[in-house]
């Protein structure tokens, strides 16, 4: 998982990735979302139209660049325990030492991905997440277990925000034997 220092410059500075997953150095996620040429990749980039022959576009893309930037200068005002607001490319890169300061880094990180994760889908850049619908959460027990079936990485997670695994105290994650474990719903020593 990236560090969040990684997921704020790849939202705003240039999309680089991490070890798992390479960017392709071009420019940061959101002013991806932000302007329609740099949301259409040539053919050769992978691509799935050339530019001009998809329709103009609908607005979810820049209504999703908005949400996470009202967002971003929210989190940052909270973090600082103040009322001032600051314009959102600031406020995104204040959120890191934020998070610090205020001793919730990881819970900061967390919503970071996630918008890290919905911009990448926005774009297409990665598939959408499936909804495991009768998989209970092997730490949780609930219902609230989200996967993606990448070619190179198939995973899940729970999205439970009160969902405690082990010694983490993040919500679960599933990859590999574990991965499959939670489909069949059997449990290894959890109580589910």
């Amino acid at each position: 998982m990236q560090t969040l220092d990684g997921l704020v410059a790849d939202l705003l500075d240039r999309y680089r990735g991490d070890d798992q997953h390479r960017g392709d150095d071009g420019p940061g996620l959101l002013d991806r979302l932000d302007h329609l040429p740099l949301r259409t990749r040539p053919a050769a980039a992978g691509g799935h139209a050339p530019p001009g022959s998809r329709p103009p576009t609908s607005l979810e893309a820049v209504s999703w660049s908005q949400r996470i930037k009202r967002e971003a200068v929210l989190l940052d005002a909270q973090l600082r325990d103040s009322r001032r607001t600051q314009p959102w490319d600031r406020a995104l890169k204040a959120i890191p030492p934020g998070a610090e300061n205020a001793g919730r880094e990881p819970e900061v990180r967390r919503i970071v991905a996630r918008w890290h994760g919905t911009v990448l889908t926005v774009l297409g850049l990665r598939g959408p997440s499936v909804h495991f619908r009768h998989a209970l959460c092997l730490a949780c027990g609930q219902r609230t277990v989200y996967g993606r079936a990448d070619d190179d990485r198939p995973r899940a997670w729970c999205v439970n925000d009160a969902c405690e695994d082990g010694d983490t105290g993040e919500p679960a994650r599933y990859e590999g034997n574990r991965l499959y474990l939670l489909t069949t719903n059997t449990t290894t020593g959890s109580s589910a």
